[in-house]
């Protein structure tokens, strides 16, 4: 990556404000370009389905539980790729359907089965991403959070080292330590 693409890439991932001048997108505009910026500085083991070569397989991005994106999801992957992949919205209802997910946002409606999604996501390359606060710390890898107005996320090191995953170090210097705790 040239050290321009890096400066931009950068700049794409940094916190976002949401104040009420800045208005023009929606918090979760605002996380859903991050989930497509997050898939950018991660990279999923050769042998799966987002690690192989095969362009015919698609980049799948989960939701389970309550959807709190509404129609963004589809309406920003329609034209977009993710290493190369079209990209595949399903919503979840079952724990059973994470198979095959590749980013899976885990809503707040969740909470009563956040072990039993952990257990089926654990030690795999999916990268489990949240807005309900704590949930980084039961294994969830990136959980969002709101602090002065401006969108920001902490990255559980240790859950992505089981998932088999691998960020970039410039994604994790922009995260917050899961061991803080989010304001």
């Amino acid at each position: 990556m040239t050290h321009g693409c890096i400066i931009a890439a950068l700049i794409a991932v940094r916190p976002i404000c949401l104040s009420a001048q800045d208005a023009q997108y929606s918090e979760y505009e605002v996380k859903a370009a991050l989930l497509e910026k997050f898939a950018r500085f991660i990279e999923w083991p050769d042998h799966t389905a987002a690690g192989a070569s095969d362009s015919d397989k698609r980049f799948v991005v989960g939701v389970i539980g309550e959807n709190p994106f509404g129609s963004i999801l589809e309406t920003m992957y329609v034209r977009q790729t993710i290493n190369g992949r079209r990209v595949e919205v399903r919503y979840l209802s079952s724990v059973d359907e994470v198979e095959g997910c590749h980013i899976l946002f885990i809503a707040q409606s969740e909470s009563h089965r956040i072990s039993q999604i952990l257990r089926q996501t654990f030690d795999r390359p999916i990268l489990t991403v949240s807005d309900y606060q704590g949930y980084t710390k039961k294994g969830v890898l990136i959980t969002f959070f709101v602090t002065n107005g401006q969108i920001r996320f902490e990255i559980n090191q240790q859950a992505v080292r089981q998932s088999g995953l691998y960020v970039s170090s410039l994604l994790l210097n922009l995260s917050k330590p899961a061991s803080e705790e989010a304001k």
